[in-house]
């Protein structure tokens, strides 16, 4: 049985690199524009209270964020030197995975305590 082959033609994204008038997807390629309908209103800003960690060169944290639990502790720490990475740099975001991890280890000894005083009382 012979094998069969497909004409370059035939390939589904073949020719997206010819000249535009020739490309199968020009017609999507349109800038954008505005819409008339569309509108933002910038919420209220929540109070800060307590420390907030936020990124290089923004003058105030974005509109959501939570201060319901604050860095503490080696990942807090680990959380500290990440945000004093930009955020398109690698090890900033290697600092949070990291951190995330330490937490973890951080509330074992808490959620054990936790698990064996539910188990007594349940």
């Amino acid at each position: 049985m012979e094998a069969e082959f497909m004409r370059p033609k035939e390939l589904p994204y073949w020719g997206v690199d010819l000249c535009p008038e020739d490309r199968p997807g020009v017609p999507r390629e349109a800038p954008p524009h505005l819409l008339s309908y569309a509108h933002w209103i910038e919420p209220e800003r929540q109070p800060i209270e307590g420390r907030v960690l936020r990124r290089p060169g923004l003058a105030r944290p974005t509109p959501v964020f939570s201060a319901a639990l604050p860095p503490r502790g080696a990942s807090g720490a680990l959380r500290r030197l990440a945000y004093e990475v930009p955020d398109h740099k690698v090890p900033h975001w290697i600092l949070l995975a990291i951190a995330d991890r330490v937490d973890i280890l951080e509330s074992l000894p808490l959620l054990l305590k936790r698990g064996r005083r539910a188990a007594r009382t349940g």
